[in-house]
């Protein structure tokens, strides 16, 4: 079988960094970095299986049954992982992969993935912890950094995959999770659930772990309806069709806790800033400053009335706390006769869609989620400054 050209490129390197020339630490850590990556991936099969070109499957699996000494052989993985392979096909196969692996944007979700279904005994996962510690020292960096989630499970833990301690509170918790956060640590793990629930979700996750405390009472602090948290988000009955779809979800909420945890002191008191705003709206006087600034239009006029005001209300308020718009308060709403309450529901979505949902909102909506946005700002400042008191 010949070798692809970019595992012909990728010997180069190899060849390149073990220059003289070049210092030989940098030579060190990046060969420690492959092995240490191609003995996971080793000790991860068939699991990682996925990874490899499919013309390169057959030979790898073929490897690596004849390394059992037995049909029942479990411990095999450990020399797999110890053991560099002495085929040159399986051995550029995993060179590879690894190759990919420590390259790769989302290296650290494929690792983190792949090391939850794979090293699921006490015995497995301690096998690699063992194999960690014996490398530590002299891989680079940028590894130690992909690895720290593993790392933080104690070997005491080991037959549970729990990091330690999260390193933030409840009250750094938006009730929906940032977009950035999603953006980073979720989306990447291609969750099978609508992007709201699977934010809102992954809150009442972080909640809990901080908390340690059930789903209703995370909700109930996020000020989540609980008949909004879905029946069984813990069970992996809810995910059928998807089976490591549960799996995922919670490496990928690890992911979010360890970013908290490392972020701790950029992170603002999201409970304060729902106790100030519980039942906020918009004073009437504000919103006549905002909409005085809003540009002229030709023609028919742009509603300014109290339904708008009240739409208006629930985008600062989702800015400031960090909180889903559907469950916003709105309280100048309740104080209407029902069928105006009925009438507002009724057109709430497609003023929020022109909002916040359009990517071309014309002239006045786009001037007005400008000035909302700025008015939000400044309501962050005043609310975490202690210059506003909640309201009862």
């Amino acid at each position: 079988m010949r070798p692809s050209r970019k595992l012909l490129d990728i010997q180069r390197n190899i060849l390149g960094e073990l220059d003289p020339a070049l210092p030989g630490t940098l030579t060190t850590e990046s060969l420690t970095d492959l092995r240490m990556v191609m003995g996971f991936i080793a000790a991860s099969w068939p699991r990682s299986r996925y990874l490899l070109d499919a013309d390169l499957v057959d030979a790898v699996n073929s490897y690596f049954q004849a390394s059992k000494k037995s049909p029942a052989d479990r411990h095999y993985r450990v020399s797999l992982m110890n053991t560099a392979p002495a085929d040159a096909v399986v051995c550029g196969a995993l060179i590879g992969v690894a190759d990919s692996l420590l390259f790769a944007t989302n290296s650290r979700q494929r690792i983190m993935s792949l090391f939850e279904v794979s090293f699921d005994t006490h015995d497995s996962r301690m096998s690699w912890f063992r194999f960690y510690d014996r490398h530590k020292n002299t891989c680079s960096q940028q590894l130690r950094e992909i690895l720290k989630p593993l790392v933080n499970a104690t070997p005491a833990t080991a037959d549970r995959f729990v990091p330690r301690g999260p390193g933030f509170a409840p009250h750094h918790v938006p009730a929906f999770l940032e977009q950035d956060w999603h953006e980073r640590f979720i989306r990447p793990a291609c969750i099978p659930l609508d992007e709201r629930l699977v934010r809102r979700c992954a809150a009442i996750q972080l909640v809990r772990r901080a908390a340690r405390c059930d789903t209703r009472e995370a909700a109930l602090l996020l000020g989540i309806p609980v008949d909004k948290v879905p029946r069984g988000i813990d069970d992996d009955r809810f995910w059928i069709g998807a089976k490591d779809a549960p799996t995922d979800f919670r490496i990928a909420v690890d992911e979010v806790a360890l970013h908290l945890g490392e972020n701790i002191d950029q992170l603002p008191d999201y409970q304060r800033r729902r106790d100030v705003l519980r039942n906020w709206v918009l004073p009437p006087s504000d919103w006549l400053e905002v909409t005085a600034q809003l540009p002229r239009i030709i023609g028919k006029q742009p509603v300014l009335d109290d339904r708008k005001r009240q739409v208006a209300s629930i985008f600062i308020w989702t800015r400031v706390t960090g909180g889903e718009h559907l469950f916003a308060p709105r309280p100048l709403e309740q104080t209407q006769p029902q069928h105006i309450q009925r009438a507002w529901a009724a057109r709430r979505p497609t003023t929020w869609y022109q909002l916040v949902g359009r990517p071309d909102p014309g002239p006045h909506y786009a001037a007005l989620r400008r000035l909302l946005g700025e008015y939000a700002d400044d309501l962050i400042n005043r609310v975490d400054a202690g210059a506003l008191s909640p309201i009862e």
